[in-house]
């Protein structure tokens, strides 16, 4: 048999071994992690839709995203937003608060950022919570972390300073524009003294103004008295007779009310009271003379006076809750009229008497001349021709912040407008104070 040579042989060794290891690389390659050059592509191909209101669902469609929501950042003109749900084609995000307009980007897993379609931001009427929490309670502090107790007057000075009737707390409360809650005057112990601070106390104060000199003016519900808090925090009793129902006129001390619902001080310093059980506007006159300033009706039991507001002109609106369900304008000399309302208990929009409230019971004014009403546990909105709709929240209860319309109040009862158009809520039954802010 023929045989080759050693050093043929050991050329063929080589090349076995050589292939061998060929084979191996080979299979250790069909066997490795994917290169970058195999992982999708990061792509924003298009939104579902391309406008929109804060909260608006949209939903991205692309390639290379990540099935773990966490691993992708969504941006709107440069706002992070929420990420409800996530798969590799699409990404379900909610429009964040203010985004502006701009493009829409995307990050997979820290990488690279990827713009996208550009989103228009609608700017729309947002419902915040400013102070409280709903759990009812006594305590100063920033936020959430205050508590209130009933919640039932409001008021706003020029710099943007909250007051507050904090009825079942007996206490007036003030909120800075940084959300920091203290107490300026009464004890959370009813009474009618008359000191300062803390000396003083109140029995379920319902209502609260402002004048341009920083004076408080107190409708003091439960003591039927109208108070006055000055700017150290001094307070004493304007006028009325502690717990003495009556209608009289008169030097303040001798004063008589039934029912000191709301108070409202022009710019001449007099001040007007929604005289409740009275059917009546009161006038009290810097110098210390009450008089009537309307009689909204003479029949008993049926035209309850409840809030009051001026507008830039000082027109008085008053809100009756009971038989007329209506809205009322006084003028300066005292003339009155209807400016929405039927008499009817219902919820209706439209054009003044077309339209009709459930239970209006507090009003604001705000400097264009549109007019907001509480009207049960909603925000209407009387537009300066006079037609009516709905503005924030709905029939139902509750306390969800957002959009307007889908927010929810529970028995807010009083209504306040700053100079920058915000709108403040004292909401009641949540023991919250807030803000409705078009952004």
């Amino acid at each position: 048999m023929k045989t080759f040579p050693k050093r043929f042989s050991a050329v063929v060794a080589a090349l076995a071994l050589m292939l061998c290891v060929i084979v191996a690389c080979s299979k250790k390659d069909n066997n490795s992690k994917p290169t970058p050059s195999d992982t999708p592509k990061v792509t924003i191909t298009s939104l579902s839709v391309n406008t929109g209101i804060y909260n608006t669902t949209v939903i991205i469609m692309g390639t290379g995203f990540s099935t773990t929501a966490a691993n992708d950042q969504v941006f709107f003109n440069g706002k992070l937003a929420v990420i409800n749900s996530a798969t590799a084609t699409q990404l379900t995000v909610a429009v964040p608060l203010a985004a502006g307009t701009g493009s829409v980007s995307l990050k997979v897993n820290n990488g690279t950022e990827i713009k996208g379609p550009v989103f228009t931001y609608q700017a729309s009427w947002i419902v915040s919570t400013v102070a409280g929490s709903t759990v009812k309670g006594f305590k100063d502090g920033i936020g959430a972390a205050a508590s209130f107790n009933a919640p039932t007057g409001i008021a706003v000075d020029a710099s943007g300073t909250l007051f507050v009737a904090d009825e079942f707390n007996q206490a007036i409360r003030k909120i800075t524009p940084d959300g920091k809650v203290t107490t300026i005057a009464g004890t959370g112990i009813s009474g009618s003294a008359d000191g300062k601070g803390n000396v003083a106390s109140f029995f379920n104060p319902g209502s609260v103004a402002v004048d341009n000199t920083g004076n408080l003016y107190i409708g003091d519900y439960g003591n039927n008295i109208v108070r006055k808090i000055d700017p150290a925090n001094n307070v004493t009793t304007l006028a009325g007779i502690v717990r003495t129902n009556g209608f009289i006129n008169g030097p303040v001390a001798k004063a008589t009310f039934d029912g000191v619902s709301d108070v409202a001080v022009d710019d001449k310093g007099n001040i007007y009271v929604a005289d409740l059980a009275n059917y009546a506007v009161r006038k009290i006159t810097p110098g210390g003379i009450v008089s009537t300033f309307s009689i909204i009706a003479t029949t008993p039991n049926v035209h309850f006076v409840t809030a009051l507001d001026f507008d830039k002109n000082y027109n008085l609106y008053v809100t009756i809750i009971q038989s007329d369900y209506e809205i009322k304008m006084i003028t300066p000399s005292a003339v009155v009229s209807t400016i929405a309302g039927n008499g009817v208990s219902s919820h209706v929009n439209g054009l003044g008497s077309k339209a009709s409230f459930i239970l209006p019971r507090e009003i604001a004014v705000d400097l264009n001349d549109s007019k907001y009403v509480i009207d049960a546990n909603m925000i209407r909105k009387i537009d300066p021709t006079g037609v009516v709709t709905d503005f924030a929240g709905n029939e139902a209860p509750g306390a969800s912040d957002g959009p307007a319309a889908i927010a929810n109040f529970n028995i807010p009862t009083a209504i306040v407008t700053d100079k920058d158009g915000n709108i403040y809520v004292a909401d009641s039954g949540n023991n919250m104070i807030r803000k409705i802010s078009f952004q």
